[in-house]
């Protein structure tokens, strides 16, 4: 891969998925991309980005797709999740237990013993 063909891919990667690639990645994209060579039937990357250049939307999204990390692992950052329960799950459930133990502060109307209800003398 020609350092033309690597800012060529670090461009079309970053405006088509927001990727972006420093210039010392060049290793990345070639392990990435080898697969994709082979699939495609080409002798290398240069041969890839020419039909990126030619406008051949497969391969492009091809590209994209094998540069960009499509799994997510929604627990992968514990501690903020650890945090989650052990810190402020407990004190969100001991203010709604003492709501409940003390009521809201809002003073509560017997249905038929309102004023409006009460006869008049």
């Amino acid at each position: 891969m020609t350092p033309q063909d690597y800012e060529y891919l670090r461009t079309l990667l970053k405006e088509r998925s927001g990727l972006v690639l420093s210039a010392d990645k060049q290793y990345l994209v070639e392990s990435r991309l080898l697969p994709l060579v082979r699939k495609a039937g080409v002798s290398g990357i240069s041969e890839l980005v020419q039909k990126i250049k030619a406008g051949v939307e497969k391969v492009t999204v091809d590209v994209v797709e094998a540069m960009t990390t499509n799994e997510t692992f929604f627990f992968r950052d514990k501690l903020p999740f650890d945090h989650f329960r052990e810190v402020i799950v407990p004190k969100l459930m001991a203010a709604r237990a003492a709501r409940r133990r003390y009521g809201s502060g809002v003073p509560r109307v017997q249905p038929g013993r309102s004023l409006i209800r009460s006869p008049c003398a």
